[in-house]
């Protein structure tokens, strides 16, 4: 059998890893997009502990793809977009398969929290499934499949427009100064895409410090709601003509400036995704034996 290397070189071949994630090109697009949730899971898989690591491996050993065949992936990079890649193949049967399950739509001038039906938005489906991965009485494919939403649903949350809208919503058209998008192109399409991919180029992360603090049952609500705050003051208010409750005329106009602010933004929001993450794996594989969460959201249906 070979050794586990040393933790040095493990520290290493993990920064490896997520260089390779930073200069792949050609992956599709997604929420953040498929880079960007890849970016985050490597951050945090990098910033686990011995004992996190070991049961990921666990958990991924028999890992399925979308169609229900065996993947071979084996690191939470490679399945950080599992969760986008069945709402793709489902939304071929059903439009409205998973529709909502990765965004709340908080009003970003207000505290009034976004519709979620059913307990199927961001931050009670990160509970719900975070219960799930936490109770070793589940099955293995269950807890295989809540590892992944998890994953990718802590990377969705912290974009800021899947916690937070203005009356335009997200999916407002847009101008790109200095570039040519798609013409269907959306706010929330080039935040997720284009915006992205500047802030991934040339960065190089560094492995969260690890946080040992217990973490609230609903702390991703509270993190969703800073995130709302952050599409208030970094999408938002740059934008001209911004004002509370003021449905503003499109295309927006996202010139240079607001471009290059937003860099910092995305990456503070990667980091936080990958610091975070660690932290709820941390303390969800730590978990021994069944411990109920009575009051963690509704399993969602099946699709």
């Amino acid at each position: 059998m070979t050794p586990p290397p040393h933790p040095r070189r493990r520290a290493w071949l993990c920064r490896a890893g997520l260089a390779l994630v930073l200069s792949a090109g050609g992956l599709p697009a997604g929420a953040w997009n498929a880079r960007g949730h890849a970016a985050i899971a490597a951050l945090a898989e990098a910033g686990l502990n011995d004992a996190a690591r070991a049961q990921v491996q666990a958990l991924l050993a028999q890992d399925l793809d979308r169609f229900g065949r065996p993947s071979g992936r084996r690191t939470l990079a490679a399945v950080a977009s599992w969760p986008d890649e069945i709402r793709a193949e489902a939304a071929r049967r059903d439009p409205e398969a998973y529709r909502g399950w990765h965004v709340r739509a908080n009003p970003v001038c207000g505290e009034r929290l976004g519709r979620c039906p059913q307990g199927h938005c961001v931050d009670q489906l990160i509970i719900h499934h975070t219960a799930v991965l936490r109770d070793h009485t589940q099955p293995l494919r269950q807890r295989n499949e809540a590892l992944k939403w998890v994953v990718h649903l802590v990377g969705d949350l912290h974009q800021p427009l899947h916690s937070g809208v203005n009356p335009n919503g997200g999916r407002a058209r847009v101008e790109l100064v200095g570039a040519t998008p798609p013409a269907d192109a959306s706010l929330h399409a080039v935040w997720d895409g284009a915006l992205l991919d500047a802030a991934l180029a040339g960065w190089q992360p560094r492995t969260p410090a690890a946080d040992t603090a217990a973490l609230a049952l609903d702390a991703p609500t509270g993190w969703m709601l800073e995130t709302r705050d952050v599409a208030l003051t970094q999408v938002y208010q740059p934008l001209n003509g911004f004002a509370c409750g003021i449905r503003l005329a499109e295309p927006l106009r996202l010139d240079a400036d607001y471009q290059r602010a937003s860099v910092p933004v995305i990456r503070q929001q990667i980091e936080r995704a990958a610091r975070r993450l660690t932290q709820l794996l941390h303390q969800a594989l730590a978990a021994q034996g069944a411990e109920a969460l009575t009051d963690a959201a509704p399993p969602p249906p099946k699709n």
